[in-house]
């Protein structure tokens, strides 16, 4: 059974709030929605200073780090987050990151079996990002009408892969849609069409502790709201640990959510309508 439906967000680690707000406006033609962690108020919380940016129709977010992280080898590499675009949107990209004197690679065809040109770089931070043209073309029909047009794929570490498919396919119901025996990674499908790659790496330093128990990066995930009630109820039957940041965060109205930790150290959220 399919439990959670979609990637709905993604929240990243930054080494400078005002370079990755000015980066992801200009690149991804995103709009600053929220920043939190920057009055007394806040601080006195212990929140640590985090914006929230509209891009494809989703609210993401940059939390800033702690420690610094190595600076990445290449264009490409774990994780991976993406967006998917139009060739307009892929060229207007190309054009900006070139302004930029940003490094990238690309357009790089067929870089996925689901992409048509996909173009791969960071952000200042050193966050890795994917933004592609999908081959079937409903996959960016979204309601988004800027830049990007949607939330894409994401390919995450898995030091022990079957351990994090175990984990996807029994807690979030995605399917297995095929195996790559010499890289060791697993292509999940979700509901929405969406994809999740597991990667056989270490886990990374994200510069910021990771834990369900503490606000900061994590990967969020919709569940409709029909599908919330058996979603945390498939949580308890598995023992799978989780709750709410509440407590660390501002909430308002039905706002809210779960959080748990997956094998790998990711944190994941179960999000539904109403909340943030």
């Amino acid at each position: 059974m399919a439990i959670a439906q979609s990637l709905d967000h993604f929240v990243v680690p930054v080494d400078d709030l005002v370079v990755a707000e000015e980066f992801y406006v200009q690149v991804f033609g995103g709009e600053i929605t929220k920043r939190n962690g920057l009055n007394l108020r806040q601080r006195k919380r212990g929140a640590v200073p985090h914006t929230f940016i509209q891009i494809g129709g989703k609210r993401m977010g940059v939390y800033l780090q702690s420690d610094e992280r190595p600076a990445p080898i290449g264009a490409r590499g774990l994780p991976t987050y993406s967006f998917t675009t139009t060739d307009r949107g892929l060229e207007e990209v190309t054009t900006t990151l070139n302004q930029l004197g940003a490094s990238f690679e690309g357009p790089v065809n067929d870089a996925n079996s689901f992409a048509k040109q996909s173009l791969f770089f960071t952000d200042p931070a050193g966050n890795h990002y994917s933004v592609y043209t999908p081959k079937d073309s409903s996959a960016a029909s979204g309601a988004a009408t800027g830049r990007m047009t949607a939330v894409g794929y994401i390919e995450l570490e898995a030091p022990d892969v079957e351990a994090s498919i175990k984990f996807y396919q029994n807690v979030l119901g995605f399917e297995v849609k095929s195996r790559n025996v010499k890289l060791n990674q697993a292509t999940l499908k979700m509901a929405s069409g969406q994809n999740l790659l597991l990667t056989e790496a270490p886990f990374a330093s994200k510069g910021l502790v990771m834990s369900r128990k503490v606000p900061g990066p994590h990967i969020a995930f919709y569940v409709a709201a029909a599908n919330w009630p058996a979603a945390i109820e498939r949580l308890e039957k598995l023992g799978i640990d989780n709750g709410d940041r509440g407590a660390a965060k501002e909430r308002t109205g039905d706002q809210g959510g779960t959080y748990m930790d997956d094998p790998a150290g990711y944190v994941i959220q179960f999000i539904t309508d109403g909340m943030e």
